[in-house]
């Protein structure tokens, strides 16, 4: 399992937001371009983004920004939020984005994101999927900000995007996003038993090192960390993975 450091963009700048909250944001005095070379120096192999402005209110948001960190980047970037049409998803490609990752449209419109995934090739397109658990042990992708529930549950939504060819899945507990309390161990044990072909990616929860070491013993194929990271709770050096795991 790879570790995959992540920074969110809002205003131009780096931020963590808990549970989705904009209203319960933290931020940091870096660099977006700045962070980006300091993981890229530190061994990572793949560097996530999330575009909170974009997320919330479409458009541009900070392309600009991540514009500037992929010029400055020889590893590959993925990065999401706000798109909604195709043009959307052209303009991340050709701001040097190598992997768009699609949320909303996933759940709302799962037939248009497989016609991409067919018309883009499957390496260009992530699935990233945000779920909350439901009273009776199912989970339900959210859309709009996670304020929209989806009417399918997970594995009924990943069955068909699979079936159109889904390669890339990024899968967060949201109920554990930022809560430094340790990532959702039993859920992605399970996908990466369902669906052994997916490069799955682990997001929402990771706080020490601990942390990481139970998500590899899932078998997952990487492990997004942003706060954590931000605040030193996981060393750099455990960029240059990979890390194997152990259960607990």
């Amino acid at each position: 399992m790879i570790v995959i450091p992540a920074l969110d963009l809002r205003d131009g700048g780096v931020v963590r937001l808990q549970q989705g909250d904009y209203d319960r944001e933290t931020r940091y005095a870096l660099s977006p371009v700045g962070q980006a070379r300091a993981y890229r120096d530190a061994g990572a192999r793949l560097l996530h983004l999330v575009d909170l402005d974009a997320a919330l209110e479409g458009g541009a948001g900070n392309l600009a920004v991540i514009t500037e960190i992929t010029g400055a980047l020889d590893i590959p970037v993925q990065a999401g939020g706000g798109v909604r049409s195709e043009d959307d998803l052209a303009r991340r490609l050709d701001a040097g984005i190598d992997r768009v990752v699609l949320g909303s449209l996933c759940v709302r419109e799962p037939e248009r994101v497989v016609e991409w995934i067919d018309r883009y090739g499957a390496d260009r397109i992530v699935a990233g999927l945000d779920v909350r658990p439901t009273d009776d042990g199912r989970w339900i992708p959210q859309a709009a900000g996670w304020t929209e529930a989806g009417e399918t549950d997970l594995f009924t939504l990943l069955e068909q995007l699979c079936v159109g060819g889904l390669v890339h899945l990024l899968c967060t507990d949201i109920t554990r996003d930022g809560m430094l309390a340790g990532p959702s161990t039993e859920l992605y044990a399970d996908l990466a038993d369902r669906y052994p072909d997916l490069r799955i990616q682990a997001s929402g929860g990771v706080g020490d090192p601990t942390h990481l070491e139970a998500a590899a013993a899932t078998g997952v194929a990487g492990c997004i960390v942003g706060r954590a990271l931000l605040e030193g709770r996981v060393p750099l050096d455990l960029l240059a993975g990979p890390l194997t795991g152990t259960a607990s």
